[in-house]
């Protein structure tokens, strides 16, 4: 009795999961058949969309901020002088690189502000150097071939210890 009480609370669990990432409502109630063992049906919505293609050419521009000491962890000050690292490590198609190629770098500004154009698509590696005497670690971010021609990122140091 046990294991038939135990499948069904995982397949209310995941029923729950799925319908609940489904963009459209939930499915019909399950309902008991003669034996007592719960059926769902879940459905999916909508087809996915198709993803815009690999644009030719993008900017980069985004902001290096540093967690505030203190008990409100999302309290943020801009990291001045910084310098962003764009490291190409695969090409649009995935096929990685080897070795990597250092593509560019920028220095953020005094409101943690950098920029950098005329990117190829591919995959890049953002290496993060905090100023020297920061009270930052370094970082490393990553993203894919962009799909516009303006991409923004938020990215944000952690104190050292």
């Amino acid at each position: 009795m046990y294991k038939p009480t135990l499948r069904i609370g995982l397949l209310a669990g995941l029923t729950a999961i799925v319908a609940c990432s489904a963009s459209e409502g939930l499915s019909p109630a399950p309902n008991a058949d003669s034996k007592g063992s719960d059926t769902a049906v879940v459905t999916t919505g909508s087809k996915p969309q198709t993803p815009p293609p690999v644009v030719s050419s993008f900017t980069l521009s985004g902001v290096v901020s540093g967690h505030e000491p203190g008990l409100d962890t999302t309290k943020v000050e801009p990291v001045a002088n910084a310098t962003v690292t764009l490291v190409k490590i695969a090409d649009v198609d995935g096929d990685t690189l080897k070795p990597s190629v250092t593509v560019t770098s920028a220095t953020t500004d005094g409101a943690g502000s950098f920029r950098i154009e005329n990117l190829a698509p591919a995959y890049y590696r953002i290496d993060v150097t905090a100023p020297v005497g920061s009270a930052y670690l370094d970082g490393v971010w990553g993203i894919g071939p962009a799909r516009q021609s303006e991409v923004s990122v938020y990215i944000a140091l952690r104190r050292k210890p």
